[in-house]
This record gives structure tokens, C-alpha cells and sequence, in this order.
């Protein structure tokens, strides 16, 4: 749902006259961590999708887990920007329910077409379903949205914080009537 956040935060800044140009004055500390966390989630996806072994058992959730580490860090060191705490704890959350649960994030099967709950039992993906072992069962993928246009959508409380701390970051930076010099802090 990240996509439709950043939509929706665009379109209303646009709409209370925010300015797309003040995204651009963003300074974002430790940005590369971003890409590095997404390009190992990649990976560990592509592999467990494929059946492809990444190395010893341990390996893959381990690294998957690290990648919301990663995340946490990039986040802590920006955490003056706005909307980062509700990103800190969304991350947060996500990261220890993965943790618990062998490196993937559970997901609640009833939302889930047969095709779907198939691969998940398969152990495809980065993802596994909920059972009576899951730990933390309130904080996993349990929610549904369904939006036009687009598959049914799963989600958790903290891709939920997620969402609201990327659309006040967005919606605040282009509607901040003043430059803030915590938006151009230098990377230490």
C-alpha cells in the first residue's frame, strides 16, 4: 500500500498548494542504506520464490531481518524529519514480528485466494502463513483492503504506521511555508 500512500500524500499537498520542488531540498542521512535493505529483500525473495538455497538454512531469515535493521538505522538517523516516528515504530513492529517467526512475516490465510495460501505452505517468498505457533498474531499481516484496479491488499498494524509516517513526511515537506534546517542537516 505503499504506492497508493505516496499517491494520495501527493495528490492532497497538490491540492493544500504544497510544493513538489521542497521534496527536492530533503536531505535524507545514510540514504543508501534504503536501497542496500531493499535490494537484500530482493534477493531473499527472488531466491525463496525460485527454490534457489541462498546458503545454510539460517541464512535467508537472517538476512531479511537484518534488512528491517538496516531500515531502523536509516530511519534513527533522520528521526527529526517529520513522520519518522510513526516510520520507526512501523518498522519496529515489522521487524520483531519477522524476528519471532523464522524470518518471515506471517500472513493470516483467510484473506488468501488457494493459490496463494499454496505457495505460502510451500515456503515461497518472505512470507509464511499465520498458525497456532505464529508469535505476536495481532501485529502480522491480518488486515485487507480491497482498492481498485490492484490484487487484494494484506497488510499489518505496522505497515499501517508506515503509511501515515510516509504521508506526513510527504504532505509536511510540501507544505512547510519556511525552510527547516533540519531538512538539509549534513551527514555526520
Amino acid at each position: 500500500m505503499l504506492i497508493e500512500t505516496l499517491i494520495l500524500a501527493l495528490f492532497i499537498s497538490f491540492v493544500s498548494g504544497g510544493k513538489l520542488s521542497r521534496l527536492g531540498e530533503l536531505v535524507l542521512r545514510e540514504f543508501w542504506l534504503v536501497p542496500l535493505a531493499l535490494v537484500i529483500q530482493s534477493v531473499v525473495y527472488w531466491v525463496a520464490v525460485r527454490g534457489i538455497r541462498l546458503g545454510p538454512s539460517w541464512l535467508s531469515p537472517v538476512l531479511d531481518t537484518g534488512s528491517y535493521f538496516l531500515l531502523l538505522i536509516f530511519i534513527l538517523r533522520n528521526n527529526s524529519l517529520p513522520g519518522i516516528r510513526w516510520l520507526t515504530l512501523g518498522v519496529l513492529l515489522n521487524a520483531l514480528v519477522i524476528a519471532l517467526n523464522g524470518g518471515v512475516m506471517p500472513v493470516d490465510p483467510s484473506f488468501l485466494p488457494e493459490a496463494g495460501r499454496k505457495a505460502l505452505l510451500a515456503g515461497q517468498g518472505t512470507h509464511g502463513l499465520m498458525t497456532s505457533t505464529t508469535h505476536l498474531r495481532f501485529l502480522v499481516d491480518r488486515f485487507y483492503m480491497d482498492i481498485l484496479g490492484r490484487d487484494k491488499q494484506v497488510f499489518s498494524v505496522g505497515d499501517s504506521l508506515i503509511d501515515i509516517g510516509i504521508f506526513l513526511l510527504v504532505f509536511k515537506t510540501m507544505n512547510s511555508k519556511q525552510h527547516n534546517t533540519t531538512l538539509n542537516s549534513k551527514s555526520i
